[in-house]
């Protein structure tokens, strides 16, 4: 029978080799300072709200479904970086998150760094005239 400390000692070495797997891979886990992109699917269409965004720099996509319908939200923005996705309480963490399916009047997060600069597409794959983009641009200081 195990005793109480032994349980304690049990999830901090679970906890801590977590967190040495994760910080040391440029992950935004628990991160203080992240930007955010709200995007809203209303009447079949991605409404997107954002500030600038900047390369490397902790980023959260909240993606949440308005309409009355199933909707999913697909990228390849996602490919081969880490990225922590949270929908109806489950977190799960992945390289290169393809896309997330939202049932009506529902949401969910992406976190990820942003590291590519340009035009990131991204689509609903069950309505493929659904579509929208972020834009990120790399300007170098003179």
């Amino acid at each position: 029978m195990r005793t109480q400390r032994g349980r304690m000692w049990g999830w901090a070495t679970v906890l801590g080799v977590t967190w040495g797997l994760w910080s040391g891979a440029d992950f935004p886990l628990w991160s203080q300072s992240e930007q955010v992109v709200d995007v809203t699917i209303k009447d079949f269409k991605f409404v997107t709200k954002q500030s600038t965004l900047r390369l490397g720099v902790a980023t959260v996509i909240r993606i949440t479904n308005e309409d009355a319908e199933r909707h999913d939200f697909s990228s390849t923005m996602f490919e081969g970086i880490p990225t922590q996705v949270e929908k109806d309480g489950v977190i799960v963490y992945g390289r290169g998150v393809g896309g997330i399916i939202l049932d009506a009047k529902r949401d969910a997060g992406v976190w990820f760094n942003m590291s590519r600069p340009g035009r990131h597409e991204f689509r609903c794959s069950i309505h493929p005239n659904m579509n929208g983009e972020l834009l990120l641009l790399n300007v170098e200081a003179v």
